[in-house]
């Protein structure tokens, strides 16, 4: 039986020859007084997006567009002796043609505006405003003004 083949007697010399090398430094083998500097110039964008909130639900007004049926969701009132439909801030009467968005009379009270009204401070008095109609709040209602 062989103790030491070639291969073997080949990879202990070598491990011992890497083993008595001097160490490796990691300095160039030229020393120069040049030097190479990398200037890094990291800026931030203050970037300020200023956006504005998009109406919701908003209705022109228009006497003349009439629907065959209401919005789901709709309340019908009667205000003197007329009948009216209200839905999400419109307001609607029945003529022979079908429904008909109309521009709401003073004294019509809703109790809660659709989302997207403004409070409007106006000498002291507060009212809300939703597609062009101004409301003020009386008992609870908001009466259209």
């Amino acid at each position: 039986m062989k103790l030491f083949s070639a291969t073997n007697v080949t990879a202990a010399l070598a491990c011992a020859l890497l083993m008595s090398a001097p160490s490796v430094s990691a300095e160039s083998l030229r020393k120069s007084n040049h030097r190479h500097v990398v200037v890094h110039t990291h800026r931030a964008a203050n970037k300020v997006v200023v956006s504005r909130a998009a109406p919701i639900r908003t209705v022109a007004i228009a006497s003349a567009v009439s629907m065959k049926s209401l919005p789901v969701g709709y309340v019908r009132f009667l205000h003197g002796d007329e009948m009216f439909y209200y839905n999400e801030g419109v307001y609607y009467t029945k003529k022979p043609s079908g429904f008909v968005v109309v521009k709401p009379r003073a004294g019509f009270r809703v109790a809660a505006l659709p989302s997207g009204y403004r409070t409007i401070r106006d000498r002291g008095v507060t009212f809300y405003s939703f597609n062009k109609i101004r409301y003020r709040k009386l008992d609870g209602f908001f009466v259209v003004v």
